[in-house]
């Protein structure tokens, strides 16, 4: 018994290495998935880069208050009552769910049905909005009110992101991997643009 365990793990380790060398062959080219998804990154780079620049040269707005640092944040969290609302809309969407007894197995919810999925959508926009707000704070800090437009259009990237986020994640993977980087990819850039700021005081106009 022992023996055919030994040799089935022999197997399945050979079967593996065998995949990772394939894997890794050079000149391997991308598989279609990977094509695609690099397509979408492309996509996602270019609609975010689009909205925002638009949004710089259409919209015109300068806070009443921006003095110290308390005006700036109360600015912020003004902004995120909007920010965070894809996430109360998904805790809504959920609590029906559990409604329904074709979603949970007593307490529990059945894996793959529309309340799991909206489940995993809400631990994944939990994590995303922690990101916002840590990277806003301190965003806003350095900000002059001039620049206060670029923080209302990074809020509303992130609620169109996380909306096709969500359909996606009912859908299909690839719409759900450009909600993601639409949320994401504007999360990155204000982290690259504070630490420039922090790191080697340094003001890149936003």
């Amino acid at each position: 018994m022992k023996s055919n365990y030994t040799n089935n793990r022999t197997t399945d380790n050979r079967t593996m290495e065998e995949r990772l060398a394939r894997f890794s062959r050079p000149g391997r080219p991308l598989h279609r998935d990977q094509k695609r998804f690099l397509q979408i990154a492309a996509i996602t780079g270019v609609f975010c880069a689009t909205w925002f620049i638009v949004g710089k040269h259409t919209l015109s707005f300068t806070p009443e208050v921006w003095g110290d640092y308390s005006d700036r944040l109360a600015f912020l969290m003004r902004t995120m009552v909007f920010v965070s609302l894809p996430l109360l809309f998904g805790i809504i969407a959920i609590a029906f769910q559990r409604l329904d007894p074709r979603n949970v197995i007593g307490q529990k919810l059945r894996t793959d049905t529309p309340a799991d999925i909206n489940k995993r959508y809400i631990a994944n926009t939990i994590e995303q909005l922690i990101l916002f707000f840590t990277v806003h704070a301190a965003l806003v800090y350095y900000m002059p009110k001039e620049e206060a437009i670029s923080l209302i259009l990074l809020a509303s990237l992130f609620m169109v992101g996380r909306i096709i986020f969500w359909v996606g994640y009912h859908r299909d993977k690839f719409t759900r991997a450009l909600g993601f980087g639409i949320t994401f990819y504007p999360i990155v850039g204000a982290y690259i643009w504070i630490m420039i700021r922090i790191i080697f005081d340094t003001h890149i106009p936003l």
